[in-house]
């Protein structure tokens, strides 16, 4: 079915789409991307060269390529193109709490009802609730998936891989499960609490699993005569695990952490991936040979083990500034120390909003920048176990990429585009510079009051009616249609220019719209990003 010239005009604008109101068509999902520099990561770097895309998929790449008749050609001479980056550390969409628990296993038993951090089975795929807004911030940095879990407990649950679009919810998910996430945090005044208790309670649970695997294999070979096992949702999430059939995520920052995850592995000959290994350089030999997942969110210096007296004999006494630097020297420094002692790693945030600035710190401090890369595309691809999908610019890959002035972990990189899943993002450019409190560029345009707006796409024309409400450099308000009115977000004035976002709600997905434009005096002209909708221009004149 067709939609109708208003309601395509509608799903390209900025009003909600009834549900009533026939499916959505989208602009033709076949991309060209041409003239750019493109880092492959896994085939070298391609000087000037094009990716085909086409139904969310790499089709080919290289120089001199054909362009589809289809094609949307997108000209990226003086550009580069990166695979897009992962982030396996990450809580986003996630609810603190699990919506319901179901009872725990093993050392759970005698407690009930699961509680947080202690609940295997916990599915997190499943309790993913996302918006555009969540997204936007992240995805504007060149992140296109992230590795879902609990960021706190012992047990924590089974992690989700989940692309970073407009509309990512449980049924957009990339990979479920990824693996079974365990840490060291026990629970706050119930047992087990002390880190004796929590060691304790892993092992007790692991062994459980590892009966509760042999019960389940003895009852499928012969079940005549035998009691039937007991259903136990947590220790049947665990079964896999100890059977090195699904990866354990385990949690360990500092020295003593990680050198107890690789016992825990060893004692039960687990599949295991250590993730965080902030003091990494600390525990070289520990970490030799097996996955490792390195947080760049750097810690205090006055927080890494024996920080007061491993320095002592390189400051002078009392000059613990001296101290704190070396210890920061050798906290940005971990992930070159990694590299140098032949661990292979991928690289996460770890919760800091500052995940692509902070790999910046570690390059400086010696990891080199290719192997940074590496990093946060195709060996986070191969831990999470989506190498043959992910993690690298290839025929026949998921088209997410990133589109940069230069290479994404230079200095002065600023993305400009970035694509999941084949679906295009423009970046809005980053807020101006304040000086004094006021933003430069001159003096902020004045554009309060009520503005008649077209919006112009390629599937017509939508008629808007914009009202203003302006505070020195920032503005709010709203965007109406004949259907509906939807609120004005991020509004920031930068002399004469202008930018703003709205969110478009169509059946019960969320799209994240953005508009750009310059003012001259009553008039506003300029573009706007509609996400999978493409792309619309737009005029508006204010109203006396």
């Amino acid at each position: 079915m067709r939609l109708t010239p208003a309601a395509r005009a509608l799903a390209l604008g900025t009003v909600c789409l009834s549900l009533t109101a026939p499916p959505l068509v989208a602009q033709s999902d076949t991309w060209a991307l041409t003239n750019a520099r493109i880092q492959t990561v896994t085939h070298g770097v391609i000087d000037k060269g094009t990716v085909l895309i086409r139904r969310g998929l790499i089709e080919a790449v290289g120089a001199g390529l054909a362009i589809p008749a289809d094609a949307r050609v997108i000209d990226l001479a003086g550009k580069t193109v990166t695979p897009g980056l992962f982030d396996l550390i990450s809580s986003l969409g996630l609810p603190s709490t699990p919506a319901a628990g179901a009872p725990g296993g093993g050392a759970a038993q005698s407690q009930g009802a699961a509680r947080p951090g202690l609940d295997p089975e916990r599915q997190v795929a499943r309790e993913l609730k996302l918006t555009a807004t969540d997204v936007k911030p992240v995805r504007d940095a060149g992140i296109t998936a992230v590795l879902v879990a609990p960021s706190r407990g012992l047990f924590r649950g089974l992690s989700a891989l989940v692309p970073l679009r407009d509309d990512a919810d449980p049924g957009s998910v990339i990979r479920a499960p990824v693996a079974e996430h365990i840490g060291y945090q026990g629970a706050q005044g119930d047992y087990p609490a002390t880190l004796l208790g929590v060691i304790a309670y892993q092992r007790q649970t692991l062994y459980d699993a590892r009966r509760q695997a042999l019960l389940l294999d003895r009852y499928r070979a012969n079940p005549r005569g035998m009691e039937r096992p007991e259903n136990d949702a947590g220790l049947d999430a665990l079964v896999p695990v100890v059977r090195g059939e699904l990866p354990a995520f385990i949690d360990a920052g500092n020295e003593n952490e990680i050198r107890r995850a690789t016992k825990l592995a060893k004692e039960f000959s687990l599949k295991a991936t250590i993730v965080g290994a902030t003091e990494g350089w600390e525990a070289l030999d520990a970490l030799a040979g097996r996955p490792v997942v390195v947080s760049v969110n750097f810690p205090q210096p006055t927080a890494v083990t024996g920080w007061s007296y491993r320095l002592s004999q390189r400051r002078a006494p009392g000059d613990s500034a001296a101290s704190a630097r070396e210890v920061q020297k050798l906290i940005e420094g971990n992930a070159a120390a990694l590299h140098k002692a032949g661990v292979k790693f991928a690289l996460a945030s770890g919760g800091t909003r500052e995940f692509v600035p902070n790999v910046r710190k570690a390059i400086a401090a010696g990891l080199p920048s290719n192997i940074a890369l590496e990093a946060m595309t195709i060996r986070a691809a191969e831990i999470a176990g989506v190498s043959e999908t992910l993690g690298s610019i290839e025929a026949g890959k998921i088209a997410n990429l990133v589109v940069s002035n230069v290479d994404i972990l230079s200095d002065s990189a600023r993305v400009s585009t970035v694509f999941v899943d084949g679906i295009r993002y423009e970046v809005a450019p980053p807020p101006p510079a304040r000086a004094g409190g006021s933003v430069t560029g001159g003096a902020p345009a004045a554009i309060a009051g009520s503005w008649t707006m077209t919006v112009t796409s390629s599937q017509g024309p939508l008629e808007v009616t914009m009202t203003l409400v302006q505070t020195g450099a920032a503005f709010t308000g709203s965007m109406t249609s004949q259907v509906g009115t939807q609120d004005i977000a991020d509004g920031t004035i930068n002399g004469k220019s202008v930018t703003w976002t709205v969110t478009l709600t169509i059946g019960g997905q969320t799209v994240l719209l953005s508009y750009r434009g310059e003012v001259e005096g009553n008039r506003m002209t300029g573009s706007a990003d509609l996400g999978s909708f493409g792309s619309a221009t737009f005029t508006a004149e204010r109203k006396p």
